[in-house]
């Protein structure tokens, strides 16, 4: 149903960690990565020959897709530790991440002053895989399959992280409505595994019976556009009843690949606990 691969990044040094750090992560890793990848001469993405094949370009650069990897960072966070999640095809490019996250951190250094840091480790799902010094050789492959066979109709979403997703225009600012989130993850999950658009084909069931959200604003700079943009969203618990079985499996999809707007920075992460 899904693959995907988990790999967690253990950061150590010295560092003023901002409020978000899934903006600085991601921009600093990208820097990498497009050192590491690119073999384009003029170093520019527009109308490059090789953009079809190209991890930067996929990740980075691609306009108007669900990017096929995300962050799994936390807010307010005493330290830069993170998850890099990678889905479906874009597993083969994990030599290139784990490459580009040393690079990062180890040799270009983060925030403006580029402040060196040190990657302890780095563990793919839960299995050591750098220690530090070195990659660990003759590691077996690792992923990740998400397959349900049973389900709950009653469970809890507690969103560790703000989802920003839009309901009725704009970006949803005091509640959630259970059918636009189910719409959000399954057009993010047909495009991870390589599907074309298709409507959603069933009637969502489950009603929101109880909910504690609050709007967290947070902020990122880009680089790119030169400014500061806000990325502010709900953050806190639902809790759902009467839930049907294909929503339930979409809610657990979601809980891998997150929900919403901007989830490659560590947006709409939340986790699902069943209920009685």
């Amino acid at each position: 149903m899904l693959t995907w691969v988990r790999l967690d990044c253990k950061v150590e040094g010295e560092y003023n960690v901002p409020f978000f750090t899934g903006s600085l992560i991601r921009g600093v890793i990208g820097y990498a990565l497009k050192r590491v990848v690119c073999i384009n001469p003029s170093y520019k993405c527009e109308e490059c020959f090789s953009s079809a094949e190209c991890a930067y370009y996929s990740f980075y650069e691609e306009k108007n897709v669900f990017h096929p990897y995300r962050l799994g960072v936390k807010l307010e966070a005493n330290n830069l530790d993170f998850s890099f999640f990678l889905f479906e095809d874009a597993i083969e490019t994990m030599p290139y991440i784990l490459a580009s996250v040393v690079k990062a951190f180890e040799e270009i250094g983060i925030g403006k002053h580029n402040t060196k840091m040190k990657i302890a480790s780095i563990s793919e799902n839960a299995h050591l895989l750098y220690d530090g010094k070195e990659f660990i050789k003759n590691r077996e492959d690792i992923r990740m399959f998400l397959e349900i066979d049973s389900f709950k109709n009653a469970c809890k979403m507690e969103f560790i992280m703000p989802v920003r997703i839009k309901q009725n225009n704009s970006i949803a600012s005091r509640e959630l409505q259970l059918h636009t989130l189910i719409i959000n993850i399954h057009n993010r999950y047909r495009q991870l595994k390589g599907l074309e658009p298709k409507g959603l084909g069933y009637k969502v069931h489950g009603e929101i019976v109880e909910t504690h959200l609050k709007f967290v604003e947070t902020q990122r700079y880009s680089n790119r556009q030169k400014t500061t943009m806000n990325m502010g969203g709900l953050m806190g618990t639902l809790r759902i009843k009467n839930l049907d079985k294909q929503s339930y499996i979409y809610l657990k999809i979601g809980e891998i690949i997150g929900v919403g707007k901007q989830s490659v920075f560590g947006l709409g992460s939340y986790i699902l606990k069943e209920e009685r």
